[in-house]
C-alpha cells in the first residue's frame, strides 16, 4: 500500500476522508488493499500507519476493517476517529481538547446512547464481552476503571491517552499488563 511520503498533519478523520466515497477491505487480512474512488482515503490510512503507536499497518488494517463494517459500529468509530490526533485535555470532550471517556461520550452520542463523562459509569452500562468476541466499536478499560477506549478489531484500540499525548491508536497488548476487559454497550 503506497502512502505519500510526507503527509501534512491531519486533525479527525473527516479532514482526511472529506473527497472519500468508500474503503473496501479485498482479500485476506494480512495486508489491506483499498479500492479508492480518489486518493484521499489511501492518504488518510497512510496518516493512521505512520502515525499508529505501536502497530502502524495493523492500526491502519483495523481503521480499514472497521470503517468497512458500515453500519452503527462504523459510525462510533468514524466520529471517534475525527479526533484522531487532537490533543489529550483532562475533562476535554471537544476538538480543543478530549480525555478517554470524553472521546468514548461523543462517539456513541453519534448514535444516539447518551453517557456519562466517567469511565466507570460508562463500563458499567454494557455487558463484559471476551477479546475474541469484541467487534469494532466496543470499549476496552482498565480493570481499574482509569482509562478507556473503543476497540477497532485486529487487536487495536483507538483511545485519549495522558496529558501530553495526543489521540491515537495503541495494540491492546500494550495495555494487557495493565489489566483491562472488553465491554459491549451496543445489542449484538
Amino acid at each position: 500500500m503506497a502512502g505519500p511520503a510526507q503527509a501534512a498533519p491531519v486533525h479527525g478523520f473527516d479532514a482526511a476522508a472529506e473527497h472519500t466515497q468508500g474503503i473496501r477491505v479485498a482479500g485476506d487480512v494480512a495486508r489491506v488493499r483499498l479500492v479508492l474512488d480518489d486518493y484521499s482515503a489511501n492518504q488518510l490510512v497512510g496518516i493512521v500507519s505512520a502515525a499508529a503507536d505501536g502497530g502502524g499497518h495493523d492500526g491502519a488494517s483495523a481503521v480499514a476493517m472497521a470503517l468497512n463494517a458500515g453500519g452503527v459500529r462504523a459510525t462510533i468509530v468514524r466520529t471517534a476517529l475525527d479526533y484522531f490526533g487532537d490533543p489529550y485535555v483532562l475533562g476535554g470532550a471537544d476538538h480543543a481538547g478530549i480525555d478517554c471517556s470524553g472521546l468514548t461520550m461523543r462517539a456513541y452520542a453519534a448514535v444516539g446512547i447518551s453517557m456519562a463523562h466517567y469511565v466507570p459509569t460508562q463500563d458499567a452500562m454494557g455487558v463484559r464481552i471476551t477479546e475474541a468476541q469484541a467487534q469494532p466499536g466496543d470499549f476496552v478499560t482498565f480493570d481499574d476503571e482509569e482509562h478507556i477506549g473503543i476497540y477497532l478489531g485486529s487487536g487495536m484500540v483507538l483511545h485519549a491517552p495522558a496529558t501530553g499525548r495526543t489521540v491515537s491508536i495503541e495494540a491492546v497488548s500494550v495495555w494487557q499488563p495493565m489489566g483491562i476487559h472488553f465491554t459491549r454497550i451496543l445489542p449484538e
